[in-house]
């Protein structure tokens, strides 16, 4: 406690000097490493200083919610070198999680700002939402809250760079009719060079939007993945203790992915393939067959 104690200090100094990133993550070397409860953590980077580095950035900014946005937007490449993989990811939001575990609703707005500012990316937040640490939070509003939002960001930033493809597909089409009827050569030479960075603009948006599209299908696929992993867990228990299966619980946490793939079903129908022959299998216990029958009964 004292080390973590001297080196929290260690970082704010560092921060008030407004040094570099390296010299903040140098101002942590004090600590040990490894994780700060026992875990078993696959990171570049230790828990221990995860913990330092996310609860300092956290208390800097937590007067309000627009000194959270300039707090994330200030450190953001900080966070970025301490989180370099998904575990490191988890164990932030774990960490945030506690922060504000008296103030779920700042929880939910931090999920949307991890997002936006592109620091955590959509799937690792549902694998921490439907990770063991969550559930005893797992049917409260405000989880069905953050993953909610994790899927519409998803949904809206295909959506933006569709907008935009076709504002620069436009632009193409623009540029490569001013060519054609170009006389001067002087001037057909500069408006080629209009039609080259044009095209280069639709390879960029074009590439933007097989990225988004392919995070989407998985962040998709492993919610799906989840709730079917969470129901079949809780009939395999309860059948093998001898327990009615069909609890409150287990109609809740059906009925919230049945409503999931119905508010979704237009990005739903376009993995119905893969969902049918990955996840929706015949091995797949009955009850939670049943939902996805009655999702393609609902889309036919």
């Amino acid at each position: 406690a004292v080390v973590s104690t001297q080196s929290t200090g260690a970082l704010i100094e560092s921060i008030k000097n407004k040094e570099g990133v390296e010299m903040m993550v140098a101002s942590l070397d004090p600590l040990p490493d490894g994780s700060i409860d026992g875990r078993d953590m696959d990171s570049q980077f230790p828990e221990a200083k995860l913990e330092v580095v996310i609860q300092t950035i956290l208390r800097v900014g937590c007067k309000s919610i627009s000194h959270l946005s300039v707090s994330l937007n200030r450190f953001r490449d900080l966070l970025i070198k301490v989180m370099p993989n998904q575990d490191a990811k988890v164990c932030c939001l774990r960490i945030t999680f506690l922060f504000f575990e008296t103030n779920h609703q700042l929880m939910c707005i931090m999920i949307e700002k991890f997002l936006n500012f592109q620091l955590i990316e959509p799937s690792c937040i549902v694998s921490w939402i439907f990770s063991p640490d969550m559930l005893p939070h797992f049917n409260r509003l405000y989880l069905w809250q953050m993953l909610e939002s994790t899927i519409c960001y998803c949904i809206k930033r295909c959506d933006r760079i569709k907008v935009e493809l076709e504002k620069s597909k436009a632009k193409l089409k623009e540029k490569k009719d001013q060519e054609s009827v170009a006389v001067d050569p002087d001037i057909a030479e500069k408006r080629k060079a209009l039609v080259q960075a044009a095209e280069e603009e639709v390879g960029h948006y074009v590439k933007l939007l097989e990225d988004a599209e392919l995070s989407q299908k998985e962040v998709f696929l492993i919610v799906v993945q989840r709730f079917i992993m969470i129901l079949t867990d809780h009939i395999v228990r309860s059948e093998q203790e001898s327990r009615y299966t069909q609890t409150l619980w287990f109609r809740c946490t059906r009925d919230r992915l049945r409503q999931t793939l119905v508010k979704h079903r237009r990005e739903v129908k376009r993995y119905m393939v893969t969902l049918q022959t990955l996840l929706f299998t015949p091995e797949v216990e009955p009850k939670i067959l049943e939902c996805f029958s009655q999702f393609k009964g609902y889309i036919a």
